[in-house]
């Protein structure tokens, strides 16, 4: 045998072949190889003295050189990493008169004969394949002798291996540089991850399972660049955050091929996410104006089935939030604001002895109740546990999953709980061996069972109750059948509103079910052409029943021993119910083609028809005055005053897209969009939108000037357009009409309904327009020790909907119609960098990321505002969107000579309202008058525009720990110091006193003048903060040990969530997420900690 012995640095492996001769032989080609491109070459001895034909190459890959070598020979070659391996071809065989189909079997390993489990194999240029089983092992039968496998894992390079025979092909997959030819799930479809060409981000089902969620959405803060999250609530069932790409607005979400909402899917079912955040999601058209999540959920593969169980127990609490002062400083907070506003100390609330009584807490008439401790636990429990299956073989593969989740609230007393039950099952069929089949049904189940006061948000939320219940009154009187009075509205406290029990009952049973169908088929006679019938019908139900019950709260007289009915809730009883329900009908056909000519050019091609219907309809019925309250049905309540309503609607819309994809030698990259929707919502002569896009990709490291370049492993730059619409409008505001009256008239002996016009059209309105500009470059260094991607990019709105800024009088009778006015654009970029690798047994991948944006009116519809000031504060074109308004504070009088020497009139009264400890605040434009064009510019809004996330993975033998730290700055909040009847702790810490003459002092002085109360900039406050998201620890079996068990994986762990938080808000006890000024009236972010275990056998 002949074989070059040279050793040669594989660092010059990619170098180019300069090769001009007239005649010579195999062995001088190979020698010039060699010398060239550091290749060696393995042969038998006889055949490098075969001659080869005149040859002439600049620059040329070995591969086209050793092609034409070839060229009309019985030779064969393969280029194993630094080695050509050069055989003779066998002769062709005849073929047999009845072909056989062959059976092969085998096992997929790593490099170190580990197993590889869920490894995909498929037959090259057909649907047909199959997957490991947990021992790496795989069996698939192919047609006929000569066909091609093609093995594919994540973080593996991918091997294709040809067919000779039956038997066992065993395989040894070698981990991958990067992870470019991992599948990303784009529009309609997938690609590879080195070829894309737009800005897209992708989590796996790995990084979101981390810990236990109750909605996926809550795991993705700081995860993805770009992705602004917001969790503004804490309520059973509905705590999932709040998405926007950077900072457009509410995403388009699209799970399994369907637009619907993802919040209430286990985050378990779920294979893979992804955004789209540019030009890539113009192929969503009309409804990808701001940005598009995809949502993959699992299917099946081939091998044994596997059952995977997962379970939890989880304790939540509350994160931070403002408590109430005791009956004491209550006591000393309300004499204090009476005194200090100049009320005569014999109307004061509270006398100076009261108020020690209540700091005592002793006598039975001066009680001290805590509230906040008496309704709130500090944990509430949570549980989830799932099980599913994944299997299957050649024809049939299949996946099922159930998962039950049960929220309780963190109220004491019967405050309810939220139960959630998913299912899912999923089946890939092949019928024939170009028509294979996907099917899909999904059922999800809620329960929601909460007091009948809202638990939610707002004043009268039964948080906007806490802060009316108060800590002057007892918890509990001598007689337990009786209920005690705490204020709270009037109606007795928050321990009524938060025990359903005692309040009654607010029901919501929801019903989400989804069945989709869809048959691929390849063409025989095109190669390359396929085509795909899909359609889904998903149907939504929810019944709410809000039923109040009537109710007495006492004070009582421990001297008298008398009780006394001091409020009333819930009348005579009352109950309301509604049902809503919606179907929509989803159908797409499609045509896919994929091709690659000439061994370089590679094209992919889609076309797709979509049609959507939707119908909605709802009904409600309410009766009051029950006869009593153990009978919670309509026909137990009267029928005076009873009421009913309903209402229908229907909409739908139809698209056309079209995509084509060019890769020239995956260097040169080009994809272009085209997609047209119309929409029921617009007149004929505007219903359809065009939405075009065009991306370009250029993979630098593939270049030959590259090649040298050895720390480089990818390189690739990005540059993209594309436009979008919004549709997300009133239906059928074109149209003139009537409609029902809210009002009834006296027109004769009863009560008649009218008709009222609904307005002026405008016949002339059509789409929103978004163009998005995007740049970017990805990167990966020294085999992954550096990685990265880096994207700016620009976004223009236009034609958003406005009224004209034209006054009209009152007796027209209408108001203007909406037009395509307005104007805006965001910019911004975003940044990921990691290291990703392995030291002996330790493995880490350690990533961040960062992302800035913030929108600018171009054009706002406003009046021509002629005074300079009402321009500076109230105009919006060519205005950043979230600029924020109010006055400069200057801290506290502290003397009455300051107030005296003040140079101009703040209160408008000469100051004769003004006190020590009041507000000082800044005559900006020096007029001596302290009004509304004093204003100025004091901060942002309450979006964040920087978001950051770190993300840190290791591994060391059996044990894993994952971290995530996520932030978010660039936004604000406004302190409230006021919370109803009640006082936070921190206005009775931070507040001026006489004792406390503080000129930096928070909170002016109780009671003080009006101006204590405008709109400062000492309390809109920067709400940046630094968060642990997630951090988890876990421990698997070994895996002798699993083997001789017979189970594929044994995974314990303990994890936790939002339990640390660095910011400036921790002082006034407020999350830095909340909902701004009401940061004591809803249901906190949750903080958890979880116990759970993972199975697989």
């Amino acid at each position: 045998m002949f074989a070059s012995l040279l050793d040669v640095n594989a660092r010059c492996y990619a170098q180019g072949i300069t090769l001009s001769v007239e005649k010579a032989t195999l062995e001088e080609v190979f020698l010039e190889i060699r010398k060239q491109a550091g290749y060696n070459v393995l042969c038998d001895g006889d055949i490098v003295q075969t001659p080869v034909a005149a040859l002439r190459f600049s620059n040329a890959k070995v591969e086209t050189v050793l092609q034409k070598c070839f060229e009309g020979k019985p030779l064969a070659y393969t280029i194993r990493r630094n080695t050509i391996v050069v055989t003779r071809k066998e002769a062709a065989k005849p073929a047999p008169a009845v072909p056989a189909d062959i059976v092969v079997t085998g096992t997929v390993t790593d490099k170190k004969g580990e197993p590889l489990p869920g490894v995909s194999i498929k037959i090259k240029g057909t649907n047909t394949g199959t997957a490991t089983d947990a021992d790496g092992r795989f069996r698939i039968t192919v047609a006929d002798a000569g066909s091609i496998l093609v093995f594919t894992y994540m973080g593996f390079t991918p091997q294709e291996i040809a067919v000779k025979e039956p038997g066992a092909i065993n395989v040894t997959l070698a981990e991958a540089v990067a992870d470019l030819n991992e599948a990303v799930v784009v529009g309609y479809g997938t690609q590879r991850k080195g070829n894309i060409t737009g800005s897209i981000a992708t989590v796996s089902s790995d990084a979101i399972t981390k810990a236990p969620v109750a909605s996926p959405t809550n795991a993705l803060a700081g995860r993805l660049p770009g992705l602004i999250s917001l969790q503004s609530n804490g309520t059973p069932g509905s705590d999932a955050a709040q998405l926007s790409i950077r900072g457009f607005g509410d995403a388009l979400v699209i799970v399994d091929g369907i637009e619907m909402d993802f919040r209430f899917i286990d985050a378990n079912q779920i294979e893979s996410i992804s955004i789209l955040k540019d030009a890539s999601a113009s192929i969503y058209g009309s409804r990808a104006g701001n940005g598009v999540i995809l949502v993959t959920t699992k299917r099946g593969n081939s091998g044994k089935p596997v059952f995977t169980f997962n379970t939890s127990q989880t304790l939540q609490g509350i994160t931070v939030m403002p408590k109430p002062v005791t009956a004491g400083q209550f006591a000393e907070l309300s004499r204090e604001e009476h005194l200090q506003a100049g009320l005569p100390e014999a109307t004061a609330p509270f006398t100076e002895d009261e108020v020690q009584k209540y700091y005592e807490g002793n006598d039975p008439l001066f009680p001290n109740t805590d509230w906040y401790k008496e309704l709130i636990r500090p944990w509430a429990p949570q549980q989830q546990h799932n099980l599913s299956v994944r299997g299957g073989n050649d024809a049939i593969r299949y996946y099922g999953f159930i998962g039950f989740l049960d929220q309780e609230t963190v109220f004491r007393n019967n405050g309810g709980d939220y139960k959630r039950y998913n299912f899912q099952s999923n089946i890939d069929a092949k019928i024939l061996d170009n028509l294979s089949l996907e099917l899909t049904v999904a059922n999800i189940i809620e329960d929601r069972n909460f007091p009948q006061t809202s638990i939610q948000s707002g004043e009268a939320s039964a948080w906007g109750y806490l802060w009316n219940t108060l800590p002057i009154y007892p918890a509990r009187l001598p007689d337990p059948a009786k209920v005690p009075f705490a204020h709270g509205n009037g109606t007795g406290g928050a321990h009524i509103v938060s025990n359903s029990e005692l309040s009654g009952y607010n029901n919501t049973d929801g019903q989400s079910l989804r069945g989709s169908l869809a048959l691929n088929y390849q063409f025989k006679f095109i190669k390359g052409l396929s085509a795909r019938a899909f359609g889904n019908y998903a149907s939504n139900y929810v019944a709410n029943r809000v039923f109040v019950k009537p109710l007495l709260a006492y004070t009582y007289d421990p001297t008298s021993d008398v009780y006394t009915v001091a409020g009333s809730y819930g009348g005579k009883g009352t109950l309301s119910t509604r049902d809503d329900k919606n179907r929509t009908l989803t159908v797409q056909y499609s045509l896919n083609y994929e091709r690659t000519f000439a061994a370089d050019h590679r094209v992919t091609a889609l076309a797709l028809y979509e049609a959507i219907d939707f119908k909605g309809d709802w009904i409600s019925a309410g009766r009051n005055n029950f006869l009593t309250a153990s009978i919670d049905q309509l026909f137990g309540g009267s029928t005076v005053g009873m009421s009913n309503n309903g209402s229908a609607s229907e909409m739908g819309r139809k698209s056309y897209v079209g995509r084509l994809n060019y890769s020239f030698r995956d260097k040169y990259l080009l994809e272009s969009i085209f997609r047209a929707d119309a929409s029921a919502k617009f007149p004929a002569s505007s219903r359809w939108g065009y939405f075009p896009s065009v991306s370009l990709g250029w993979r630098m490291s593939e270049e030959g000037f590259m090649r040298n370049v050895h720390f480089v492993d990818h390189l690739k730059l990005r540059a993209s357009y594309g436009e979008a619409g919004n549709d997300a409008i009133g239906n059928f505001q074109y149209l003139s009409g009537y409609q029902l009256s809210q009002y009834t008239y006296i027109l004769g002996p009863e009560p008649q309904f009218g008709l009222v016009s609904k307005g002026l059209p405008n016949p002339y309105m059509t789409w929103e327009k978004i163009s998005t500009y995007n740049g970017g470059v990805d990167f990966s260094l020294m085999n992954r020790k550096l990685y990265g991607e880096l994207d700016v990019f620009y976004r223009k709105r236009s034609g958003i909907l406005a009224s004209r800024a034209t006054t009209i009088p009152s007796s027209f009778g209408s108001a203007l119609p909406l037009e395509n006015l307005n104007s805006l654009n965001d910019r911004g970029f975003e940044m990921n960098i990691g290291t990703a690798g392995k030291v002996g047994e330790f493995t880490y991948n350690v990533s961040g990321n960062v992302s800035w944006s913030r929108s600018k009116w171009d054009h706002y519809e406003e009046p021509d505002y002629e005074d300079p000031d009402q321009k500076r504060i109230n105009e919006r074109s060519g205005k950043w969107a979230d600029r924020q308004f109010g006055y400069l504070a200057d801290g506290l009088f502290t003397s009455q000579k300051e107030i005296d020497d003040l140079p101009f009139d703040q209160d408008l009264r000469g100051n004769t309202t003004l006190r020590i400890g009041d507000q000082r605040l800044v005559d900006v434009n020096g007029d001596g008058t302290l009004d509304w064009k004093d204003q100025v510019e004091i901060g942002k809004g309450t979006r964040p525009h920087w978001m950051m996330g770190l993300n840190t993975d290791l591994r060391y033998r059996n044990f894993d720990f994952s971290a995530l730290i996520q932030g978010a700055m660039g936004h604000h909040t406004y302190i409230t110091f006021s919370q109803g009847a009640n006082f936070p702790s921190y206005v009775y810490e931070e507040r001026w006193t006489e004792e406390n003459n503080d000129p930096n002092a928070l909170i002016p002085r109780l009671g003080g003048a009006g101006t204590n109360n405008f709109y400062t900039d000492n309390r809109y406050k920067k709400a940046g903060y630094v968060r642990l998201k997630t951090v988890a620890l876990g421990y698997s079996l070994p895996k002798p040990l699993l083997n001789r068990l017979k189970i594929v994986q044994v995974r314990f762990y303990v994890a936790a969530t939002n339990i640390l938080t660095i910011n400036r808000l921790k002082k006034y006890d407020i999350d830095p997420e909340a909902p701004t000024s009401e940061s004591g009236r809803y249901y906190p972010q949750q903080k958890t900690i979880s116990f759970g275990a993972n199975l697989s056998f």
